[in-house]
């Protein structure tokens, strides 16, 4: 198991550029994967048990590679708190307790952070 890491702001400033590679992919899966999920349900349904269908595959692949660039972020330590929106926190110690620095997707640097158990709701400015 990996150690808890901590960022300083800058730290996680420095993750930014390349978090808006990973989560510009993540969204373009999520999106292949409704479309795949809308496109094979209908199929399933009527023939339950053959995977047999193009898709199915694809659809398998898409989730496959979401999933490694979740493991890919996690493995920073960051934590991905969601994708609508595309937020990511920080552990962070501020004022010698631990808190997450939290950054939206679209943003160009961290300038926010919130207390372990308020999320996104209880961000304040840094």
């Amino acid at each position: 198991m990996q150690e808890k890491r901590y960022f300083t702001v800058e730290e996680a400033n420095e993750c930014i550029p390349e978090l808006n590679i990973d989560i510009a992919e993540l969204l373009e899966l999520k999106e292949q994967l409704e479309h795949l999920h809308a496109e094979l349900t209908p199929f399933y349904e009527v023939i339950p048990h053959n995977g047999g269908h193009k898709n199915a595959l694809l659809l398998m692949r898409t989730g496959d590679k979401l999933r490694e660039i979740v493991r890919h972020i996690e493995n920073r330590g960051c934590h991905i708190k969601g994708l609508d929106p595309a937020l990511i926190d920080f552990p962070h110690i501020r004022e010698g307790k631990e808190v997450y620095l939290c950054w939206r997707y679209g943003e160009t640097e961290i300038g926010y952070w919130h207390e372990i158990d308020d999320g996104f709701a209880g961000r304040k400015p840094l």
